[in-house]
């Protein structure tokens, strides 16, 4: 599974209804205009799975350092090779804990080499 081109996000097989539901205008906005995808930093992390309702979800987690922010992409998939319609889409800060992340170690921000892009814990 791709979820990015090298140079730009494309948001076109993240269902309109997706974005509106959970509030993601703005943040996709920025992911197109003001991110700069070619001097990103990171890559997939993750697959999640989840139960709902007799249903088998499979999260694909991303974790990208840019210039813009430090983020977190889920894609949600029914299918468990990560093909077919996206039925769900979240963004999280890198920075932030996930329920949705099971292997920490690979979180960029556990990571030594990617240390200096992420703001120090306040003491």
């Amino acid at each position: 599974m791709n979820a990015q081109s090298p140079s730009k996000f494309s948001s076109a097989k993240i269902d309109t209804a997706i974005i509106i539901k959970r509030g993601l205008q703005e943040k996709i906005r920025m992911l197109k205009e003001d991110c700069d995808w070619s001097h990103r930093i990171g890559g997939k992390i993750d697959v999640f799975w989840l139960k709902q309702d007799n249903v088998n979800f499979f999260g694909y987690v991303y974790e990208y350092i840019m210039d813009c922010d430090n983020l977190r992409l889920i894609y949600w998939y029914t299918d468990p090779g990560g093909q077919g319609k996206i039925v769900d889409f979240m963004i999280e800060n890198a920075e932030d804990e996930s329920f949705f992340v099971v292997a920490k170690k690979k979180q960029l921000k556990n990571k030594k080499e990617y240390q200096q892009y992420f703001t120090k814990p306040k003491e």
